[in-house]
């Protein structure tokens, strides 16, 4: 187990504010078309696991990719907004390494026939994370979808389906 030192609570609040990060960021990219704060949350290279809700197998890809995969992602969409839970837990494996678990809420909105359509996915997030020069940075992504509400077109919007 890790000493609770100073340097503790500074790790504890870093990986935070990374976790925070991660579901703004990509509120921020949508909202802006600025995805760069999206891939700057992540290292060089990583391993993104959304085959639990997406299909498929996980995919190691850069960081940039990462960017441009959200941004397709949620391109079908009007807006989106991360709710990350302020109960996040961390596990520290050593100084430079650690596992976190976060709660969210992603409300993702969209028009339909002029009426707007909400569809939501409460998930759990377990982010592998290290500490690099840059500072702590999610090197393994997995989202493991809890629930899902509201209009399920959005999950297949999500998946790459469009409306002709």
């Amino acid at each position: 187990m890790r000493e609770k030192d100073t340097q503790y609570v500074l790790d504890w609040i870093a990986i935070q504010e990374l976790v925070a990060e991660y579901g703004q960021a990509i509120d921020f990219g949508k909202d802006t078309g600025d995805w760069s704060r999206w891939a700057n949350v992540f290292t060089p290279q990583l391993t993104a696991d959304y085959s639990r809700f997406m299909g498929g197998e996980p995919i190691h890809i850069t960081r940039e990719q990462a960017a441009e995969y959200g941004r397709v992602a949620v391109s079908a969409f009007r807006r989106v907004q991360h709710a990350t839970a302020t109960t996040i837990r961390i596990h520290f494996k050593n100084e430079t390494q650690a596992q976190v678990m976060a709660y969210a809420e992603v409300a993702h909105y969209f028009m339909l026939g002029g009426v707007q359509q909400e569809w939501t996915i409460v998930a759990r997030y377990t982010h592998d994370v290290v500490k690099t020069a840059e500072g702590w940075r999610i090197e393994k992504v997995l989202l493991d979808p809890v629930h899902y509400r509201g209009n399920p077109l959005g999950l297949e919007f999500v998946q790459g389906k469009r409306l002709a």
